[in-house]
Order: structure tokens, then C-alpha cells, then sequence
């Protein structure tokens, strides 16, 4: 029983949240930096407040209703450069009765990526504008090491690892906004989500120094598509004040995974043991509610205010164990979160080629996995120090500027906090 266990255990996660999109207890899952920022230098050089005035081509994506002001045929390019760190758990002790973490070390892993990240048509008509687009909503691989695993009721060890995941969500989507009236506009959007997912986890037997062999693999591998929907509002509350809604519901995507044991408690095993195979398994993208006020006390200065709510709980309702430790995996959970936006927009209109320059600042909740404490048994003990070192919520902060000339416009943004920086550059023309 106690061998059972303790390759149970030892087989378990060693992850430590960041922005986590988990739904089976792999580390390679409690990581994955997820961006819901509006698509678009310009938006992010506001920090992403963008739906109440939402009045280019990025507003296929943030708030369709708010394609209603373009007057011409837009053809509109995004490229970004991301670079992101994954923390992990690099060592703890921890005792179960009652539940205590000593020395709990936090590793990170750099990573950074370069991506067209949106390209989209829109094209107006009286009453209706319509737009074709492509969005990556997630871009993500790392890869990371730890040497020390940890040791639990100083009986149990967790084995170190070598964890690389390989995350990629690309949006295909159509949208129309109609003008109801002249205050008021709707819009309805449509996307296929295509998801590629891979990851694989090695695990260490290094408890005889002079014969370290590995001990267990865990993999996950998706390649999925799904649609799911957008939906948005603006209204024209004066010429001073507009309020923008929108609803997005993305979908779940599925994948497989598998945990196969390679050596037993000697080091040596006669062929690989599969522990368990997991066959499609949920990956809940979140739903989004957003509310955004833009207020234009004069011509040339526009401030945006946005709130969003992420139900980042999704993520992991019914989430499932790789390690065959259910009860102990039931306790990890996810909390919803909402994002707080301020950004603002002033333009230099009496140059040849007008200028804007932009700032601001929001607010990421926490949405780390963690574990419900106390645990209850050496299993959930092991969950919860590992997930005890994810990161908390994080202030952003954000500038940019543009020029916009007669049919084309150049903007450029960047977006700073302590785990992830964004840098991005867009143009579009106009004909």
C-alpha cells in the first residue's frame, strides 16, 4: 500500500501556477500565461479599455456593434512579441498534521514569442458593416527543469522533472454590427476556435545518486475545433459619453492524456506500465461579461473605463486526475475574476499627420489554481504545496501613440508587469 501510494504521490504534479488553464493536475497546465486584452496596438496602448468606444476594425473581436462607425473599407494587421516567465515549484517540505509548507522554493522559467496576432476586413454599409477576422488567443510554450522535487511528512518524495508544453488557440471569425438607431447599435460575431495542445512531463528517480533513471511520463495532445459566439452593444449616451456591453462565449476543446510508469521503486521495470489514459479530456475556455464606458470631454481627449468579468472557474469544473489521486485533485479550483481598465487617448490633430498618444492601467486578478485547504491527506498535501506558489494578481501598465495619415494609420503599444510584457505594432489601411 505504501509503494501504491507513494508512486501515486510521487507521480503527481509539480507546478506552480501562473495563469492557469487546467483541467487535468498536470503541471504543464498550471502555467499558461491566457490574455483576454483587446486585440490591436492601439487598444493595448489604453490597456485594453476599448469597448464602450471600440471604433476600428479590432472591434470584430472586442464589441462587433461598435463596427457601425466605420465609414470605409478596412484592411487592418497586428504583430506582437510576448515574453512571459512560468513559475514552478523548485522544493518544499510539507507536513500533513497539521498542514504546513517549510522552505518553498519558486522557480522561473523565461520564454518569449512573435506572432501575427490579428488580421481582419471590415467593410461598411449603410445600415450594417461587416468584418472577416483571425485572432491568436493564446501562444504559449516553455520548458523548465527543477533538480529538488520536494518531500512530504518527510517520508514521500516527489520526483524532480523536465516539463515543455506547446500551446497554440487561433481564432477564424465573422461579424456584423447594425445600426439600430442613430444612438444605438447591436452586434453578432461567430468563431471557430482551432486547438493544438502538447506537452510532456519527465520525471527522475534520484533517490541512489549513482543510479538515476526515469521514473514516470505524463503527456497531454489535443487537436480540436469548436465554435463559439459574441455578442455586443453600444450606445450613444450624449456627444460627451458612449457604454459598451458584450457577452463572449467560447468553447470547450478536447484533448488526451496519458501517465506511464518506467521504473518501479528498484529503478528497473521489465516494460512501461500505463497508469492512465485520459480520452477527451475539457478545455473550458472562459466566458466573458464586459461593460466599458468612453468619455470625449473635448475633441482631441478620450478616456476609457472597462470592467470584465472572467469566469475562470470553468477551467476547472470536473477536472481530472493524471495520477489516479481524484479525491485529493477535486480540491484545486479556480476562482472567477474581474479585470479593471483605465486607459486614455490624446491626439495632436493640427499635425500634417495627426499624432496620438495613449496610456494606461488595469488590474489582473489573481486566477492561479490553488488548493482548498486543509488538505486532508498526504495526496492533497502534495497539491496543495505545489499550487502554494502561484502568482498573485498583477497591475499592468500600459503606453503607445499612432499616426494616422490619409489611409493608412500606424499605432504601436506596449503593456508591462511583473510576469509579462507585451510589445506590439499594427497598421491599417483604408480604401
Amino acid at each position: 500500500m505504501k509503494r501504491v501510494l507513494y508512486l501515486a504521490v510521487s507521480a503527481a504534479l509539480l507546478g506552480s501556477a501562473g495563469s492557469a488553464l487546467a483541467i487535468t493536475d498536470s503541471e504543464t497546465n498550471a502555467s499558461i500565461p491566457f490574455s483576454f486584452s483587446s486585440p490591436g496596438a492601439r487598444s493595448l496602448g489604453m490597456a485594453g479599455a476599448f469597448l464602450g468606444l471600440a471604433d476600428d476594425a479590432t472591434a470584430a473581436y472586442t464589441n462587433p456593434a461598435g463596427l457601425t462607425q466605420l465609414v470605409q473599407t478596412e484592411i487592418s494587421l497586428e504583430a506582437r512579441h510576448t515574453s512571459y516567465d512560468t513559475p514552478y515549484m523548485d522544493g518544499a517540505d510539507t507536513t500533513t498534521s497539521p498542514f504546513r509548507i517549510a522552505n518553498l522554493g519558486v522557480g522561473e522559467a523565461h520564454s518569449s514569442n512573435n506572432n501575427l496576432s490579428y488580421v481582419s476586413l471590415v467593410v461598411p454599409r449603410e445600415r450594417w458593416s461587416f468584418s472577416l477576422y483571425r485572432h491568436e488567443l493564446a501562444r504559449f510554450e516553455t520548458d523548465f527543469t527543477t533538480l529538488k522535487g520536494a518531500i512530504v511528512d518527510e517520508e514521500f518524495r516527489v520526483f524532480p522533472f523536465r516539463s515543455v508544453a506547446d500551446l497554440k488557440i487561433v481564432s477564424l471569425g465573422a461579424a456584423a454590427g447594425f445600426k439600430a438607431s442613430d444612438n444605438v447599435s447591436l452586434g453578432f460575431g461567430v468563431t471557430n476556435y482551432d486547438f493544438r495542445f502538447d506537452t510532456r512531463t519527465l520525471r527522475v528517480d534520484d533517490r541512489d545518486p549513482d543510479n538515476v533513471v526515469l521514473a514516470a511520463s505524463q503527456g497531454q495532445l489535443g487537436d480540436d475545433r469548436a465554435y463559439g459566439f459574441n455578442l455586443g452593444a453600444r450606445f450613444k449616451l450624449n456627444d460627451h459619453f458612449s457604454l459598451g456591453a458584450t457577452y463572449r462565449k467560447a468553447p470547450s476543446l478536447h484533448y488526451d492524456a496519458a501517465n506511464v510508469l518506467l521504473a518501479d521503486d528498484d529503478g528497473t521495470l521489465p516494460s512501461p506500465v500505463v497508469l492512465a489514459v485520459l480520452r477527451d479530456v475539457k478545455f473550458d475556455i472562459p466566458d466573458i461579461f464586459g461593460v466599458g464606458l468612453s468619455w470625449r470631454p473635448v475633441d482631441a481627449l478620450v478616456v476609457n473605463f472597462d470592467v470584465n468579468r472572467v469566469m475562470y472557474s470553468q477551467l476547472t469544473d470536473d477536472m481530472r486526475s493524471l495520477f489516479n489521486i481524484q479525491s485529493a485533485a477535486n480540491g484545486l479550483y479556480l476562482e472567477d475574476g474581474t479585470e479593471v481598465r483605465l486607459g486614455a487617448e490624446y491626439t495632436f490633430a493640427n499635425m500634417a499627420a495627426p499624432f496620438s498618444l495613449r496610456g494606461g492601467f488595469w488590474h489582473d486578478p489573481r486566477h492561479s489554481v490553488a488548493y482548498r485547504t486543509p488538505p486532508a491527506d498526504v495526496a492533497g498535501s502534495v497539491l496543495a504545496t505545489l499550487f502554494a506558489g502561484g502568482r498573485g494578481s498583477e497591475n499592468h501598465f500600459a503606453i503607445g501613440g499612432g499616426w494616422a495619415f490619409k489611409s493608412f494609420q500606424l499605432d504601436f503599444g506596449a503593456d508591462f508587469s511583473d510576469g509579462l510584457d507585451t510589445y506590439s505594432a499594427s497598421g491599417v489601411y483604408r480604401f
